[in-house]
This record gives structure tokens, sequence and C-alpha cells, in this order.
């Protein structure tokens, strides 16, 4: 209501999301268009491991303000088993994990989300913290 950026990592990003399917189905918080899905239901290659935990590389896919400190193909950190599906509009980076892109970077408005822990994603992880201190 402020105007003030607001920003969830991880299971904080997924609960922006209009609903989540998480053991079972649940409402979310309907701030960021989409659901939340098993990341299992659509990896073709079912030897892949879910948790899909490790680092990945960042495409971005819209230019924004949240990566004025870091350049395309960069690597995050990510521990998840799901991941938000059907918010292609609100998609700022994805990362692909076998046949899925996996929704990286989300935004609507001043709410930003991001799937990946950029606590934990070193250098470019502290970048990104620190283009969002400055929105």
């Amino acid at each position: 209501a402020e105007k003030k950026p607001l920003r969830g990592i991880c299971l904080g990003m997924q609960l922006l999301f209009d609903k989540s399917f998480e053991y079972g189905e649940h409402p979310g918080l309907g701030l960021v268009p989409g659901q939340v899905v098993d990341l299992r239901r659509d990896l073709t290659d079912k030897t892949l491991k879910v948790p899909h935990m490790g680092w990945n590389s960042l495409q971005i896919l819209k230019d924004d303000p949240l990566f004025r400190h870091v350049r395309d193909g960069e690597y995050v950190y990510y521990v998840h088993s799901f991941y938000a599906r059907d918010c292609a509009a609100g998609t700022l980076a994805a990362s692909r994990y076998g046949n899925v892109d996996v929704t990286s970077v989300v935004r609507r408005g001043n709410v930003y989300g991001t799937q990946f822990h950029p606590e934990k994603s070193g250098d470019t992880g502290l970048r990104l913290l620190r283009a969002f201190a400055e929105l």
C-alpha cells in the first residue's frame, strides 16, 4: 500500500501466487498470477533428482532494475521440489532443469519473488540483494 518493494524467496515466492498444489490444493496470497505445482509432474526425464538442488544458470527474459548488477547466464543456488507455472506475464528470469523452464524471478508491480536462494548464491546473490535494496 505504501509502494514499498516486497520480495519473497523460495517458499516465500511460492506464497505470492494464486494457488499451490503442495500437499493438497491451497490458496496463496494472490499477489502474482499463477500456480505452484510439483516439479516431478512436468519433468520428462524421471532420472533427474527432485528436489532440484544446486547451481543453475539464470536466463534473464525481461529487462528489470533487479538485474542492474547481474548478467544473463550467471549461476544461482536452488533447493525446491515445486515451481511456479502459468505466470509468463510476470516472469523476469528462468532456469532450465531438464525439459522444464523453472520460473526463477517474478514481478508484479512492486512485488518480487525469487525461487532460488540469493543468500546462498554467492556474489551473484549479493548483487541481486543489493539491487533490490536500491529499488
